[in-house]
């Protein structure tokens, strides 16, 4: 037999209306869905996935679209992305290692595409290359 998705069901402001569900499957939160602002729409998702993973969606000019996600694994940040002028396209991407930037992608000159401002997601296989490829002293 199947386990059955549990709902705990809130109103945070205390207002008589629902603005905050939690999703369990088997005791284990896999899905939050709330109303920020209170105006009976979602404007936050967040989804937990197998291993430590997470995904948050936020809707922050509150028009029922997603402008802002981020991905966890094991608690730390591994991507987030970002609408900022609420076109539809993401604006910046940032990919994070153990906790800290990478590369950093961001759309300078507003045509939709994201140009790199910065890289060394390869950073450790380059420094180990120029060490290995150092003359050897005789």
């Amino acid at each position: 037999m199947a386990n059955a998705i549990e709902i705990k069901e809130e109103d945070k402001n205390n207002d008589g209306n629902i603005d905050s569900w939690i999703y369990f499957d088997n005791k284990r939160p896999v899905k939050i869905e709330s109303d920020r602002n209170y105006d009976k729409e979602l404007d936050l998702w967040v989804s937990y996935g197998d291993q430590g993973k997470k995904h948050i969606e936020v809707d922050l000019n509150f028009d029922g679209t997603p402008d802002m996600h981020s991905w966890y694994e094991y608690g730390q940040r591994t991507k987030f992305e970002i609408d900022s002028d609420y076109d539809g396209d993401i604006d910046q991407r940032s990919i994070y290692r153990n906790g800290k930037v990478i590369k950093l992608e961001r759309d300078t000159d507003s045509d939709g595409n994201l140009e790199t401002i910065f890289d060394i997601s390869d950073r450790e296989t380059n420094i180990i290359q120029r060490i290995e490829n150092l003359p050897q002293q005789e």
